[in-house]
């Protein structure tokens, strides 16, 4: 791929250049310094390296320094400026620049998150609105640098495979920007870098269009236009300041570029007037005026904060939290029961959240071994099955059972999907089916009684019909296995609850409705209805053809995600059509919800899954539902592969290895809320209990547009969620009097969270008992305590930062 090296042709003692619908950029190029692009009307396509970006009005996207990219409008209407900022102004107020890489893309973020960018909206009209001044030029790179800006992990390599050549050019590059008041010439380079000399010189002037030394000359004269502007000095010093060996050197390079002499140079410029900006026509633009007159504080540019001021009266009426987080939690097969580890993890996870049911799917799987075959025949065999249902006895917690998958000895193919290679074909014949379904529960209700097994939940298979995934046989055959089950498990006794397979939204088809209506006009009994939420979703159209006998390499399934408020939009659609077209009295349950079912997803891990969890749980939309049950406990999950790493993207609360994750702590604080809200924003709850007080805040952010949509490939860090601020919370509780003990919890990424400190390690992949118990200590928030005696007044400031937690608890003292 051909590039070539621009020089933006800057006004002497200018640190910016401003373009309006630069044509020449149509050509991939590179060039010094950092571009700020901003759309004003049409539509604009910018490739960056291999990426494309597609900009719609009043979208921003900044270029780094010598990155190559080209910019083409898609529209006849396109319209656009491009500021250019000089790396050599930069770098004399920022000596980390060659050091550090700008990530701005107003795109990344939704249209209702847009304040980051909207600062730096201001701040480029106000420069372009007033003409350039070295001042508001550093407060723009001041807000951009401390906002959009990381410093390097190491040097781009000079190996890298694609694009080589002008990876050794862009290291030579820099190399001239820093050391060009020097004596750098090519062949010292080629000496240090193990080059040979006239390679480098013939790659150079082959990808930047000029010879070493011409453009050694250039950066030269660049930075002597500054001194020329703003030093008295002779040209006798701005010379030997600029790099050049003398005077008569000097002299002769700027009169070969301006045809005058260096005097003459700063002469005409004292005597212009110039505003030093290019802008023909250009302060015109309406968007332009509207955030030229938008106020800007100077604590939005100094700052990433935002503050709040809270006064609440705890004695003010309040309604009662539906808490549905602490119903179901989910553990994926039912074979996974039968590991001791994930036993000891719900056995220890039980103590600190009150989970009441224990979802598992693949009762009928083929490692449960629950159909022998002997000379006599076939027989059911639930000694593996008894032993999970004593397990969860034990702990008090109860069934959620899932009807799956088909036996292989009675299905009608050959079909599976998870690696445990559950069948999710329909039966060979529905007698055997049935005989397997009444065997199962008779079995469970003569083991631990009617009234027992009627508090728990049996639910017809795992999902309805869609691509083959859970169920390959048609719609048709999955409404009559639904039929006949659920007749049969009423019949044994009406006490006993069923319910369907969970609405996925895989397709654009209605089956909710289909299959509501068809229980309606069968009187097909229906005691609960269900549906699976997931942020994600398969790009089936690009998905490859896969074999129907084997399991499915979830690495090779493209996925892209939903808007933040997917969860609330398919919680309040499944509550509109449940009262539409069901008028009967039945439970809404989301059996499993997560962002993501991809276990390959690192996001999971994260510090983002604790204020994911707690923002949806405590949205008014969650309580359409009965429950609305986790996927899931453990990483210790056999429907996929489980990696090596002890961080690997699993959908569990705990990993492994039994640490806790972020996640865990989510349904922590949860469950210490009291049963009465008080107060509630959009970052904080406030509740009672008795005379207790639980403040529980939280600052989620999600992740970017450009995530969501797979443009980018994913990246193991936090550069893919939107930008956003810290929160400050000044909380003022009135008529609260008496002595409390008051505990504070923090959790976020350097408190509580095990994957960040995992990072911080090394991301050893082959932990030993010593790295794992340390790691299980520091998955724990911060706790502080305290004593307080309140006279009707509590004060309290919260710093809350991205993808934070604080939780406080107010326990009153008795005497």
């Amino acid at each position: 791929m051909k590039y070539s090296v621009i020089q933006i042709p800057y006004l002497p003692g200018c640190p910016i250049h401003v373009k309006v619908n630069d044509t020449n950029s149509e050509e991939l190029h590179r060039h010094s310094g950092l571009e700020i692009i901003w759309l004003f009307t049409g539509k604009l396509k910018v490739t960056i390296g291999q990426n494309d970006y597609h900009l719609h009005e009043n979208n921003l996207l900044l270029i780094n320094h010598f990155e190559s990219h080209r910019v083409v409008p898609q529209a006849l209407n396109t319209r656009f400026i491009q500021l250019h900022v000089d790396s050599l102004f930069i770098f004399k107020h920022n000596h980390d620049f060659y050091n550090l890489n700008y990530d701005l893309k107003s795109i990344k973020n939704s249209e209702d998150n847009q304040h980051p960018y909207d600062v730096v909206r201001i701040l480029f009209s106000r420069l372009v609105g007033k003409g350039e001044e070295n001042k508001d030029v550093l407060r723009l790179l001041g807000y951009i640098t401390s906002r959009f800006s990381k410093k390097l992990s190491s040097p781009e390599p000079d190996n890298r495979a694609s694009n080589k050549e002008f990876n050794i050019v862009q290291q030579i590059l820099n190399r001239v920007e820093l050391d060009f008041k020097g004596k750098v010439t090519l062949n010292q380079i080629a000496q240090e870098q193990h080059y040979n000399s006239s390679y480098l010189s013939d790659i150079f002037r082959k990808n930047v269009g000029v010879t070493f030394k011409a453009y050694l000359e250039e950066v030269r004269i660049r930075y002597s236009l500054f001194l020329l502007q703003n030093q008295e000095t002779s040209i006798t010093n701005i010379a030997l300041s600029s790099g050049f060996s003398d005077e008569k050197s000097y002299y002769k390079a700027i009169k070969n570029k301006f045809s005058l002499t260096p005097l003459q140079l700063r002469k005409k410029h004292l005597e212009e007037n110039h505003d030093g900006l290019a802008l023909t026509g250009s302060s015109k633009e309406q968007l332009i005026h509207h955030y030229a007159s938008l106020p800007l504080e100077l604590k939005a540019i100094e700052e990433n904060t935002i503050q709040s001021t809270i006064v609440k009266d705890i004695q003010a009426d309040g309604y009662e939290l539906k808490q549905v987080w602490n119903k179901i939690m989910n553990i994926g097969s039912a074979n996974t029961l039968l590991n001791q580890n994930i036993r000891d993890q719900i056995k220890e996870m039980r103590e600190e959240i009150p989970i009441e049911y224990l979802r598992f799917e693949g009762v009928f799987n083929q490692e449960l071994d629950v159909i022998q075959k002997d000379r006599d025949g076939l027989k059911f065999n639930w000694k593996f099955i008894n032993n999970i249902l004593d397990y969860t006895r034990e702990l008090e917690l109860k069934p959620f059972i899932c009807l799956s998958y088909m036996p292989l000895l009675f299905a009608s193919k050959s079909t599976s999907f998870f690696n445990y290679q559950g069948n999710t074909s329909p039966p060979k014949e529905m007698s055997q089916w049935l005989s397997l379904v009444q065997s199962f529960m008779m079995n469970c209700i003569n083991r631990y009684g009617l009234d027992t097994v009627s508090e728990w939940y049996f639910q017809i298979w795992t999902e309805l019909p869609a691509y083959g995934i859970h169920w390959s046989g048609t719609l048709v055959q999955y409404f009559e296995l639904y039929k006949q089950t659920a007749l049969l498990i009423k019949g044994i006794s009406p006490s006993l609850k069923v319910g369907p397979a969970a609405e996925n939204f895989h397709t654009d088809e209605q089956l909710s409705e289909k299959l509501l209506g068809f229980c309606r006009e069968n009187a097909v009994p229906l005691d609960f209805y269900s549906c699976n939420i997931y942020h994600n979703r398969v790009k089936f159209k690009d998905w490859l053809e896969r074999s129907q006998t084997s399991p499915v390499d979830i690495k090779l399934i493209p996925f892209q995600y939903e808007a933040k408020n997917h969860t609330r939009n398919l919680l309040e659609k499944m509550h509109r059509l449940l009262e539409t077209h069901y008028k009967e009295d039945i439970e809404f349950i989301v059996t499993r919800w997560n962002f993501s079912w991809d276990v390959t997803n690192f996001l999971h891990d994260t510090a983002f899954m604790a204020t994911f969890i707690i923002d949806h749980m405590l949205d008014h939309s969650a309580a359409h539902a009965k429950a609305i049950g986790f996927l899931s406990a453990s990483d210790i999950l056999y429907e996929w592969d489980i990696k090596s790493n002890p961080f690997f993207g699993g959908t569990g609360l705990v990993n492994t290895e039994g640490i806790k994750k972020s996640a865990y702590y989510a349904f922590v604080f949860l469950s210490k809320l009291g049963s009465t809200v008080f107060a509630k924003g959009k970052n904080y709850i406030m509740t009672k209990r008795g005379e207790n007080i639980q403040i529980l805040a939280y600052n989620h952010t999600y992740p970017d547009q450009l995530f969501m949509k797979g443009d980018q490939p994913d990246q193991h860090s936090y550069d893919i969620f939107e930008e956003s601020n810290d929160l400050l919370l000044n909380i003022h509780l009135q008529n609260i009097y008496g002595t409390y003990k008051c505990k504070q919890y923090s959790l976020n990424r350097n408190h509580g969270s095990a994957y960040d400190e995992w990072i911080r390690m090394g991301e050893y992949a082959d932990l030993n008992h010593e790295e794992t118990d340390y790691l299980k200590n520091i998955s724990r928030p911060s706790l502080q305590l305290k004593q307080l005696t309140l006279t009707g007044d509590f004060h309290l400031t919260l710093h809350v930062p991205v993808h934070g937690v604080e939780c406080i608890i107010l326990n009153k003292f008795y005497k």
